[in-house]
């Protein structure tokens, strides 16, 4: 199977913004908004219930509930290099995210090697869109190290993502969310086959 295996999600790279000018915020609730209305009808079809807390839902399989959340970063929001989110999934005998779990894994362990590519394209196709800040900003007056830190935020992802990556999905915009929730639609369902078995 060839990396290119789903056809029908958007191209997640629009115009680029000009270099000096800031990407618009997104909050996380429009960024949840967005993955709940690209991801909400295939978990319900599924037999998945809404929770409570982040973007989460739950169904009860096999004596045990099997639980996934989608979650924004808690390092907030850049002007430049926006935002990022994951998505986890835990067997637990509670509905609730972080619930004490016999099982628990991030997306990125629960891909094949082709689906991590597919997740590794897209990612650099949105990292290529970013704009970095432009040499009068203030990251480039603190420390080397700290700069060095930053910059990284822009660089592509060069090597394939193996099962023991934590894989973050990055976003700066409106159409980087709906893509990943498009290609989230189709790769949740096997994730919840992997967690469950």
């Amino acid at each position: 199977m060839g990396t290119h295996f789903f056809n029908d999600y958007p191209s997640p790279v629009g115009q680029k913004p000009s270099f000096e000018t800031r990407i618009q915020p997104l909050k996380s609730t429009e960024v949840y908004s967005s993955l709940k209305h690209e991801m909400g009808s295939v978990l319900e079809t599924l037999g998945f219930k809404r929770g409570r807390s982040f973007l989460s839902w739950h169904r009860e399989y096999d004596g045990q509930f099997t639980v996934l959340w989608c979650q924004v970063s808690r390092d907030g929001w850049d002007s430049y290099a926006g935002s990022k989110f994951t998505v986890e999934f835990q067997r637990s005998t509670e509905p609730e995210p972080g619930a004490p779990a016999i099982r628990r894994k991030r997306i990125g362990k629960l891909l094949s090697n082709d689906q991590r590519e597919e997740v590794r394209r897209i990612q650099n196709e949105i990292l290529s869109s970013l704009r970095r800040p432009p040499k009068d900003n203030a990251i480039f007056n603190v420390s080397p190290e700290v700069t060095k830190y930053y910059l990284a935020q822009f660089n592509n992802i060069d090597s394939p993502y193996t099962a023991s990556d934590d894989v973050w999905l990055r976003y700066a915009a409106p159409e980087h969310v709906q893509t990943w929730g498009t290609l989230l639609a189709n790769l949740v369902p096997l994730c919840i086959q992997a967690v469950e078995e």
